[in-house]
């Protein structure tokens, strides 16, 4: 009883450090126990994409929400499969990377990465020219142009199998909504403005194994997401 007086009381009480130092390892609260890493920020993760229509002309889709389609799959399960936490985890790699970026080199990747031939064909830009534009010898670069490539095949394994389409182009954007206060949890008005990252468009230039093909779109069937791409294939312009 009196070493629990001793904890409780005031900061600089006699002896209350000493007990306090003693008794914290089993007995003290600490939440992060139970959420080690809270959640402050919601991320939902969009796409669209480009492929070449009857008339051989490049049209576009509207936005799908990559983070709707693999929160269906984790809700009500304990320990869901990787594939359906790859856009969550996988968009704080990226904005991680893009946030080591300076100014400039933001401006540029929210820009295209794709550029003309003398053909009047288009390619993607060639990395070392990236390399060079964005800033040669800065890790920082290298870094996010690895997640950058890494989000093109991923866009494009997602649109290829809901759009059933050979997709051309991909590109991405990030928006965090970060919910009110506790003390504002009840209020119905927006404490704070969404934040919205959207990346330039990207060349699909990559192969895709038709068992991994397959995965995807079983994904999105069994979520039951087919119609975010219909509708958004539906708008596409």
């Amino acid at each position: 009883m009196a070493s629990t007086v001793l904890v409780l009381l005031p900061s600089g009480t006699p002896l209350r450090e000493p007990v306090n130092s003693a008794v914290s390892p089993s007995f003290s609260q600490n939440w992060r126990v139970f959420a080690p890493n809270i959640l402050k920020v919601n991320r939902n993760v969009e796409i669209r994409a480009q492929w070449r229509d009857a008339n051989n002309q490049l049209v576009y889709s509207d936005w799908v929400s990559l983070t709707e389609i693999e929160e269906q799959g984790v809700t009500g399960h304990f320990a869901p499969s990787r594939i359906h936490k790859n856009a969550f985890n996988s968009s704080q790699t990226l904005l991680s990377s893009y946030n080591d970026l300076d100014v400039e080199q933001k401006e540029r990747v929210r820009d295209t990465f794709i550029e003309a031939t003398n053909d009047n064909e288009f390619r993607p830009i060639d990395v070392e020219e990236l390399i060079d534009d964005l800033g040669a010898g800065d890790s920082d670069v290298i870094r996010y142009l690895r997640m950058d490539y890494m989000y093109m095949r991923f866009a494009t394994l997602y649109a290829t199998a809901g759009f059933d389409e050979d997709i051309e182009r991909v590109q991405w954007r990030i928006t965090r909504e970060r919910p009110n206060d506790f003390q504002n949890r009840f209020s119905d008005e927006q404490q704070y403005n969404d934040s919205v990252t959207t990346f330039g468009w990207r060349h699909s230039n990559v192969e895709i194994p038709e068992e991994v093909l397959d995965e995807y779109g079983n994904l999105i069937e069994r979520t039951g997401k087919e119609h975010l791409f219909r509708k958004a294939a539906s708008n596409a312009q």
